[in-house]
């Protein structure tokens, strides 16, 4: 097995998958600003099996994004061990692809379906799930799941399936009832990182700045961070978290204003190498004025943009109303 999980250095800070928005634009742009490992939307692995285009084409990346993570999802084992080996055969460059089962997803219409977060409160399936893949692939295998889902506590759900041969664990520190809002369950996390020392731990949820970062490393003692929503319009977030010592308070270099102007256009220029348009674009582009004073204005003239060229003239105008970005491209 071609483990590159074992190879990247602690803390990892990985993009954590987000249905909608971890497309590969997104993980480049994210890599570039020093994200360790990234990882897909959620992939149907009953998409995969029938060769549905619409899901065949998540499965599409470039090579900077490396290493990569395919996020699957479904409700059975069966079609995850079929799914496991047509991403097999598509791919001879294994060294850096790895596959993530989602067992943490709330949304209603997944898990209605018996998958996502549901399989937590069905263990016995999730471990045939789990097995099933790592029976017939060689990559390296991570799960994602919650703190708790209606009777199952994750150290429960751990117990479970921690003999069998997968690398890494993602936990969402929130409980099915939460979905993305409310306290993270740092303990919770802390506990499932004693039952596993010798898989990698990630925690996630919450992370909306560096010092929430930090603050979440420490008091899980986990082996890194998966940051989702709080890198949407702020890919600079990697950077900085990688550029605090853990043991100080100190805040990153700022750089000059209109440096959020230019990542809107690199992010832009990388999407558009695979799509004709920004269109689709348009619910990223509106992440990168959140929360600024005339963030209302700047929304309705972005979510018009369809050319590079109309974002360029808008970026003109308005870069000097955007406030700084704390990051280093690498």
């Amino acid at each position: 097995m071609h483990n590159f999980w074992k190879k990247l250095p602690k803390p990892i800070i990985a993009l954590a998958p987000m249905a909608g928005y971890s497309d590969s634009a997104f993980r480049q742009i994210c890599r570039e600003f020093g994200a360790d490992v990234v990882y897909s939307e959620m992939i149907s692995v009953d998409g995969i099996c029938y060769d549905n285009q619409k899901t065949m084409r998540l499965l599409w990346h470039d090579k900077s994004e490396y290493p990569l993570v395919f996020q699957l999802f479904g409700n059975s084992p069966q079609k995850f061990a079929q799914a496991v080996k047509i991403i097999n055969k598509k791919f001879k460059n294994k060294k850096n692809i790895g596959l993530d089962l989602n067992l943490g997803c709330p949304a209603h219409k997944i898990i209605k379906t018996g998958a996502g977060a549901s399989l937590m409160d069905e263990k016995e399936k999730a471990y045939q799930i789990i097995k099933a893949v790592c029976d017939n692939t060689d990559l390296p295998v991570s799960i994602k799941i919650r703190t708790t889902v209606k009777n199952t506590l994750a150290e429960e759900f751990i117990n479970k399936v921690k003999g069998l041969p997968w690398t890494t664990v993602m936990i969402h520190g929130r409980t099915l009832n939460q979905g993305f809002a409310g306290e993270i369950d740092s303990v919770a996390i802390r506990k499932v990182k004693k039952l596993l020392p010798d898989k990698i731990v990630l925690a996630n949820g919450g992370i909306t700045d560096s010092q929430s970062a930090i603050r979440l490393l420490k008091k899980t003692g986990a082996d890194g961070l998966g940051i989702a929503r709080g890198a949407l319009g702020n890919p600079w977030l990697f950077s900085q978290i990688k550029s605090l010592p853990l043991a100080k308070g100190e805040m990153p270099p700022i750089l000059h204003r209109g440096q959020r102007g230019s990542i809107m256009l690199r992010h832009a220029g990388l999407f558009l190498k695979n799509n004709d348009n920004l269109i689709p674009l348009r619910k990223h582009l509106v992440h990168y004025v959140k929360s600024q004073k005339n963030a209302s204005e700047l929304r309705q003239r972005l979510i018009k943009v369809e050319t590079l060229a109309e974002l360029n003239k808008i970026i003109l105008e308005i870069s000097s109303l955007l406030p700084s970005a704390t990051a280093t491209i690498r």
